[in-house]
């Protein structure tokens, strides 16, 4: 119950509830800790068992999970240009890769005469320190075509970071990473999540999430008429009943 009652207070000493996403952080650490300490016989059973996390109504935005065809044209023009965060966002409306898979590829994965993007790594988090990990399952390791417009993203892109790294003096940390910090370093998700959420501020996509690119991408091809099973396939999904039971309104 006290998860329930969390409060936070601003600088002027007025207090408001917690976002549930914050109580849910604080109470995973909590939990982690209670099961250590019944590990080492220091307690009994942890106090978190059957806790109850408050809960928040979902607005109709945020219960949006993609967007649609009329809303695409709108959305891309946000990100018309080159830089390195418009980029990873129409990689990800093309491709419908999570987004750490996205930061996971190297230019060795990618094959613009197939045109073939080959998923092999996706980038993962501890403790500040980042390192590439082997994806999801086993059937998130797969190939992922590239239409016309998505290779000449990839290309001007490699264009640019060539340029950067003849700037820098050849001081670049991964220069075999497709998507690196300005010095060369693994690019971080969370600033990208951070950097996405305040581009779209103000905005009538404030809803969107990187996560809801991936959704966006699966969305138009069943739209568009594309086998569940193929779809599947392409998501990098275990089973299509994942795909099925995630895309049941569509």
């Amino acid at each position: 119950d006290c998860f329930c009652k969390l409060k936070i207070t601003d600088k002027e000493g007025n207090t408001a509830p917690m976002a549930p996403a914050t109580v849910k952080r604080i109470y995973n650490i909590m939990q982690s800790l209670f099961h250590f300490a019944v590990s080492q016989n220091y307690l009994k059973e942890t106090p978190c068992r059957g806790v109850i996390l408050p809960t928040k109504d979902s607005t109709k935005d945020e219960k949006r999970k993609s967007l649609t065809e009329t809303d695409l044209p709108k959305f891309l023009e946000l990100f018309e240009g080159y830089t390195v965060l418009n980029t990873i966002v129409k990689v990800l409306i093309y491709t419908g890769m999570r987004s750490g898979e996205a930061l996971g590829l190297q230019w060795s994965d990618v094959d613009f005469e197939k045109r073939l993007i080959t998923v092999n790594h996706t980038l993962s988090d501890v403790g500040g320190k980042h390192f590439l990990t082997t994806p999801k399952t086993k059937t998130s390791r797969r190939t992922i075509y590239m239409n016309d417009t998505l290779i000449e993203i990839l290309k001007e892109h490699k264009l640019q970071q060539h340029k950067l790294i003849f700037s820098l003096g050849g001081k670049f940390e991964h220069p075999e990473m497709i998507f690196t910090s300005e010095l060369g370093n693994y690019k971080d998700r969370s600033c990208l999540n951070t950097s996405f959420r305040r581009y779209l501020k103000g905005t009538d996509f404030e809803f969107m999430t990187l996560h809801c690119l991936r959704h966006t991408n699966a969305t138009l091809l069943l739209n568009s008429g594309v086998d569940l099973k193929i779809v599947s396939e392409h998501l990098g999904h275990s089973d299509v009943g994942t795909t099925a039971n995630i895309y049941t309104d569509v």
